[in-house]
């Protein structure tokens, strides 16, 4: 397992006795290129909310094929940060606590993405949880500090398991004065392996090509 410094190293070892089912085999990346080396030369989608105008609604968007994001405040929209760009940004800040969902209704195995605007100077950690098909819960609340030297540098987090995601789940930390619910963080830079053809669909997609094969041929000996 990549466990990278963002990971609080005891909170990781308190998790890992508390998963009432522990079958995923379960990898975590703190650094984009880890996490691409670690998925080798598949093929990957990617999602950065460039294309989206500011203000655009996401709540049950499918960002990416089976890929949605909810949050338990009253709206998630595309935010443009200056310094960072274009993100997934839930507001309005009126709770106690910010909560973000990545959710999954595919066979995802492998998916990395940024934690945007996470100021050093926050007072507390916020917690990441990953859920997955078989009921593993190991993986739950692990403490998140941002190291980074900025506001403007994003922390990543990649995941890549033996058993489908069902949800990532990023609970925000405290404001600097304590007072005013969360850091005000945002979710960016999603990226994930393209999806491969189920069986079924690849016969579907075979014998569609030998139709195709059979109309050219019968349509070329009609025109000889």
């Amino acid at each position: 397992m990549n466990i990278t410094k963002h990971f609080a190293v005891a909170a990781l070892a308190a998790a890992a006795t508390l998963g009432t089912a522990q079958a995923a085999t379960v990898s975590l990346f703190g650094t984009r290129a880890d996490f691409l080396t670690g998925i080798g030369a598949a093929p990957t989608l990617t999602q950065d909310f460039e294309g989206y105008a500011v203000g655009a609604n996401l709540l049950g968007v499918n960002v990416l094929p089976g890929v949605t994001v909810s949050t338990n405040l009253s709206s998630l929209e595309v935010f443009n940060s200056a310094g960072i760009g274009k993100m997934a940004f839930a507001t309005t800040r009126n709770q106690p606590e910010a909560v973000y969902n990545i959710n999954f209704a595919g066979n995802t195995k492998a998916f990395g993405f940024d934690i945007a605007a996470y100021n050093p100077a926050t007072p507390g950690p916020g917690f990441l949880s990953f859920f997955f098909a078989d009921g593993d819960t190991t993986y739950t609340l692990i403490p998140v500090l941002p190291l980074n030297a900025t506001e403007q540098d994003p922390l990543f987090f990649g995941v890549i398991s033996d058993s489908a995601l069902t949800r990532i789940t990023w609970s925000e930390g405290p404001e600097i004065n304590g007072f005013s619910c969360c850091e005000e963080t945002g979710l960016d830079n999603f990226v994930t392996l393209s999806p491969v053809p189920e069986p079924s669909s690849w016969a579907l997609m075979i014998a569609g090509l030998g139709s195709l094969g059979w109309y050219v041929r019968r349509r070329n000996a009609h025109l000889g």
